[in-house]
C-alpha cells in the first residue's frame, strides 16, 4: 500500500518502494507484520493500473473556445483564463490580442480586485503569475497589489507561498513595506523557519523601518514554539530596550502559547490579570489555551476553575455535562461549587466548544459530543471549519465513521468529485448531518488530515489512498503533516522499518520537521529495544530462566544509537553507524539544523526511553530529566514513564513507584501504560500475585484496561510456568475489553495468545473511564483469579512438602 499513497503523491517509481519492502532484513517481524507488508507488496502492483481521476488529468483547452464560451465581462472572462488556460504564454497573448481584456487588465483600479480573486481560487499561485504578466505587459505594480495578494494568502494559511510572493517584491521593486515583513515574519514563524525569523530584523534595519511590536511578539512566539525559554527572555529584554516593555498583550501571547511548553501558575496568573486590558478576541484566545492544556491532562478542577470565566448562560450546559460525566465514572469525587472571581468575562467562540467535543471524543462518549454541538447552536455561535474537524475526530473515535465521511462528500466539490471516489472508507449512506456543513466552503487541508486520521483507524492504508486522491480532486495540497499521519501510521500500526519510512518521509514530505524525525527515531529505538531484549512471552521466561537459554542472537554494538554532544536538534540521540537509513536521515537532521530548530518535549521523552531502557544507563537518563527541567520544559506522562521503564528493568521498584507519585503530584494521574510497566516488572520477577494485585489498583483507580496490560498479567503466570492458570487469566480477563471468540478455551495457550495480542491493532486508543459497575464486574473477577493462585500455591506446597518427605524416607 506504500506505493498506492506514494502514487497519490505523484511518485513516479513506486517499484522503488517494491524493492525496498521485498528486500530481507534484520528485523524478525511477526506474522501480522509478514502479512502487512505482502499487503504492501501487492498493492504496489495494483496501483500501477491504477486510474487516475479526470479531474486530475484535464485536456487542452482551447483559448478560442474558453472566449467565446465564456461572453462575460471582462473580469469574469481574465478570470476564467487564468482557470481555464495552463500555459502562461497564451494567456499573455489572450490579454494582448483583446483591448477591451488588456485595458482591463492594466486598470489599476481593476487589478487589486483580480488579484484577490485570483489569490483566492483553487491555484492562488496564479495571483503572483498575474503580478509577472503585468510587468512583461509595461505595468509595473505597487507594493499594495504585494500587500493584497500576501494578505490573503495569510488568511488561507499558504505560507510557502506568501514567502514567494514578497521574495519576488523583493526581486522585481527592490524594496519591501513594514506590512510586508512581518507577514514574512509570520510565514516563517509557521513554517518554523527560526533562524530565518530570528533575523527579521536585519531586514527591518535594511529597508529603514522600524520594528513593530507586532514584530517582537512574532519572534518572541517563534522562540516559545521552538522550546527556548532562554531565547524567549532575551527577546523580552531586546523588547524592551527598542521602546515595547512587555504590557498585557505580551502577557496574554506568552499564556496563549505556552500550552506547548506545560502548565505554568504564573504565566497563568499573569495571563488572567491582563484580560480586562486586551481585545476580546485574544482573552477568548487565551483562556481556550489555558483551558485546553488542562482537559488534555485531565485536570478537571482547573478546567471548572477557568470555565467560570466565561458567559455562564452560553457554557454552563458544558460545566453540567462534564461533572456528570466526571461523578459518573467517579461518584467519590466533588466537583467543586466555589469558582475564583475573574475580572471580565469572556466570550466563547466556536473553538471553546470545539475543545469539550474533544474532550468527550476521547472518552468515547459520542453522545455527548452532539449535545455539544446542539448547544453552540442554540447559544447563537456558528459552527466553523475547527467544529468540523473536531465532530469527524469524535465520529471515527466513537466508532462511527459514516456520519463523519457523509460530512466531506457534502464539503467536496461536486464537479470533481463523484461519489465512487469514496472507495475504502465507511459508507456514508443513511446518515444524516450534524450541521449544515456545506456553508464552511470547500473542505481544508486540516479538515482532510483530520479525516486521514479516522480513515487510517478504520480502512488503513487503502483509505489513505482514497484521501490523498480526494485532496487532490479538491485541489488541496498535502502538506508534512499529511506526511508525518501517513508515516506514523505505519510505523505503529504496520510497523514497517526505519529505512522505509524513512523512504516515505523523503518522497512525500514538502518539508522536514521534528515530529517526522521522531518517528524515525522512534521506529529505530522500538528495533534497538528489540535487539536487546527480544519479543515474546516464551523469549523473556527464557532470560530469566536459571535452567533455559535464551534463544536471543548476540548484537554487535554499532547497532545501538549513540549520543552525541549536540543535544538539539535531536536531544542528542545519534543514529548506530549499521543504520542503513543513516545517510538518507543526515538530510532531515541537517534541515532541522539549519532552520534552528531545537528539541521539544517528546523527541526528549524518546531521548530518556533510549538511555533508560535500552542502554540501561539510568544515571544518564536522568541527566536528561534534570536538564530539561533546566530548560523550562514541563515533563509529562512520557517522561514519568519512560523513567519508570529504566528503573522497573534495572529492578529498583521502589524508585519505580516514586516516579509514578511524582507524576501525581504533578496532575499527571497514573495511566494505563505506567501500570503495564509495573506489571511487567513483576511478572519478570515471577511473582503473579504482585501482579494481579498492581492490576487490580489500576482497576480501582476507574482506569480501563487494554489488551497489553492483560497480556503483561497473564505472562506473569506463563514465566513460572503454569501454563493452565495462565490460559484461565487470560479468557477470564480478555472479556472484560471485548467478547470472547467461540471455543477459545479448546485452543492453545500460544494460538489464543497470538489472536488476542491482534485485537489491539485495532482497539481505540482513547482515554475512556471505567463505570463503577465495570469496575466492580472486574474487581470480583480479579478477586477470583487470586483466590485460586492462592489455593494453587498451596497445594503446590503441600505437594513439594509430600515429596520432600517421602525422599527423606527413602
Amino acid at each position: 500500500m506504500l506505493g498506492r499513497v506514494a502514487l497519490a503523491f505523484k511518485l513516479e517509481n513506486p517499484t522503488s518502494v517494491q524493492r525496498l519492502t521485498s528486500r530481507p532484513c534484520r528485523f524478525i517481524p511477526s506474522r501480522h507484520s509478514l502479512t502487512c507488508i505482502r499487503f504492501l507488496v501487492a498493492s504496489v502492483k495494483r496501483a500501477q493500473n491504477d486510474p487516475i481521476p479526470p479531474a486530475q488529468s484535464p485536456q487542452p483547452v482551447s483559448v478560442s473556445r474558453v472566449i467565446k464560451a465564456c461572453r462575460l465581462p471582462p473580469k469574469e472572462t481574465i478570470l476564467q483564463l487564468f482557470s481555464k488556460i495552463p500555459q502562461n504564454s497564451s494567456r499573455v497573448k489572450q490579454l494582448e490580442a483583446i483591448p477591451k481584456l488588456r485595458e482591463y487588465f492594466l486598470d489599476p483600479n481593476n487589478a487589486l480586485d483580480l488579484l484577490y480573486e485570483l489569490a483566492s481560487s483553487k491555484r492562488p499561485q496564479n495571483a503572483l503569475l498575474a503580478i509577472n504578466i503585468s510587468r512583461k505587459m509595461g505595468r509595473e505594480v505597487g507594493m499594495t497589489a504585494y500587500e493584497v495578494v500576501v494578505h490573503r494568502l495569510g488568511v488561507l494559511e499558504d505560507w510557502p507561498l506568501v514567502l514567494r510572493v514578497i521574495q519576488s517584491a523583493w526581486h522585481n521593486v527592490h524594496q519591501s513595506t513594514p506590512a510586508l515583513l512581518n507577514w514574512r515574519a509570520r510565514a516563517l514563524l509557521e513554517t518554523q523557519h527560526y533562524t530565518a525569523l530570528n533575523s527579521i530584523f536585519d531586514l527591518f534595519k535594511l529597508n529603514n523601518f522600524s520594528p513593530t511590536r507586532r514584530t517582537h511578539h512574532l519572534v518572541l512566539s517563534g522562540y516559545i514554539r521552538n522550546h527556548d525559554l532562554v531565547g524567549a527572555r532575551e527577546c523580552l529584554r531586546n523588547m524592551a530596550a527598542a521602546g515595547f516593555p512587555p504590557d498585557h498583550s505580551t502577557h496574554a501571547l506568552i499564556a496563549t502559547l505556552y500550552q506547548k511548553i506545560g502548565p505554568d501558575e504564573q504565566v497563568k496568573e499573569a495571563g488572567i490579570q491582563s484580560l480586562p486590558h486586551i481585545h476580546a478576541r485574544a482573552a477568548t484566545r487565551m483562556m481556550n489555551s489555558l483551558m485546553q492544556l488542562r482537559l488534555r491532562i485531565f485536570d478537571l478542577d482547573e478546567v471548572f476553575h477557568l470555565l467560570s470565566a466565561f458567559d455562564q448562560r452560553k457554557v454552563g450546559p458544558l460545566a453540567l455535562m462534564l461533572a456528570a460525566s466526571r461523578t459518573r465514572h467517579d461518584e467519590s469525587v466533588q466537583n467543586p461549587s466555589v469558582y475564583r472571581a475573574y475580572p471580565t468575562t469572556v466570550e466563547p467562540d466556536a473553538v471553546t466548544y470545539a475543545m469539550f467535543i474533544d474532550y468527550f471524543a476521547d472518552l468515547q462518549e459520542l453522545p455527548n459530543c452532539l449535545a455539544i454541538l446542539d448547544h453552540m447552536l442554540l447559544a447563537g455561535i456558528e459552527p466553523t471549519m475547527r467544529t468540523a474537524t473536531s465532530m469527524i475526530r469524535a465520529y471515527f473515535l466513537g466508532g462511527q465513521g459514516g456520519p463523519a465521511v457523509r460530512m466531506i462528500t457534502a464539503m467536496c466539490d461536486p464537479e470533481t468529485t463523484s461519489p465512487a471516489m469514496f472507495q475504502n472508507v465507511p459508507s456514508p449512506d443513511g446518515h444524516a448531518l450534524p450541521f449544515d456543513v456545506a456553508r464552511l466552503g470547500p473542505p481544508t487541508r486540516a479538515v482532510f488530515n483530520y479525516f486521514l486520521r479516522g480513515v487510517l483507524s478504520t480502512n488503513g492504508l487503502p483509505g489513505a489512498h482514497t484521501v490523498i486522491r480526494l485532496m487532490r480532486c479538491n485541489g488541496v495540497k498535502p502538506d508534512s503533516k499529511t506526511s508525518e499521519i501517513i508515516t506514523s501510521h505505519t510505523h505503529r500500526v504496520e510497523r514497517a522499518q526505519p529505512r522505509v519510512l524513512m523512504r516515505m518521509i523523503r518522497r512525500h514530505s514538502p518539508r522536514f520537521t521534528l515530529q517526522e524525525a521522531h518517528i524515525v527515531l522512534a521506529s529505530t529505538v522500538r528495533y534497538q529495544k528489540f535487539l536487546v531484549d527480544g519479543v515474546g512471552w516464551d523469549v523473556v521466561a527464557a532470560k530469566f530462566s536459571p535452567t533455559r537459554t535464551a534463544g536471543v542472537k548476540p548484537y554487535p554494538e554499532e547497532a545501538i544509537s549513540t549520543v552525541q554532544p549536540h543535544f538539539d536538534p535531536l536531544a542528542g540521540i545519534q543514529l548506530p553507524r549499521r543504520a542503513r537509513h543513516r545517510g538518507t536521515f543526515r538530510a532531515i537532521e541537517q534541515s532541522l539544523v539549519d532552520r534552528g530548530i531545537k528539541s521539544d518535549r517528546a523527541t526528549i521523552a524518546l531521548r530518556i526511553r533510549h538511555d533508560a531502557v535500552v542502554r540501561g544507563d539510568m544515571n544518564s537518563a536522568t541527566e536528561v530529566f534534570q536538564a530539561m527541567l533546566a530548560r523550562g520544559l514541563h515533563p509529562n506522562q512520557y517522561h514519568y514513564s519512560a523513567l519508570m521503564e529504566g528503573f522497573v528493568k534495572a529492578g529498583d521498584f521502589e524508585s519505580a513507584v516514586d516516579v509514578m507519585k511524582a507524576a501525581s503530584k504533578a496532575r499527571f494521574e497514573p495511566d494505563v501504560l505506567m501500570f503495564t510497566i509495573l506489571i511487567v516488572g513483576y511478572a519478570r520477577r515471577k511473582d503473579p500475585e504482585m501482579a494481579l494485585r498492581i492490576f487490580r489498583r489500576m482497576v480501582s483507580a476507574g482506569i480501563q484496561p487494554d489488551v497489553p496490560v492483560i497480556d503483561a498479567v497473564a505472562s506473569a503466570f506463563f514465566f513460572t510456568g503454569t501454563y493452565d492458570m495462565c490460559h484461565r487469566v487470560l479468557t477470564s480477563l480478555w472479556q472484560h475489553i471485548t467478547p470472547l471468540p467461540p471455543d477459545i478455551d479448546k485452543t492453545s495457550l500460544k494460538s489464543a495468545a497470538v489472536y488476542f495480542r491482534s485485537l489491539h491493532r485495532g482497539q481505540q486508543q482513547g482515554s475512556k473511564k471505567t463505570s463503577n459497575e465495570f469496575r466492580k464486574t472486574l474487581y470480583r473477577a480479579i478477586a477470583g483469579l487470586l483466590k485460586d493462585w492462592r489455593a494453587f500455591k498451596r497445594k503446590e506446597s503441600s505437594r513439594m512438602h509430600r515429596a520432600s518427605l517421602e525422599g527423606n524416607d527413602v
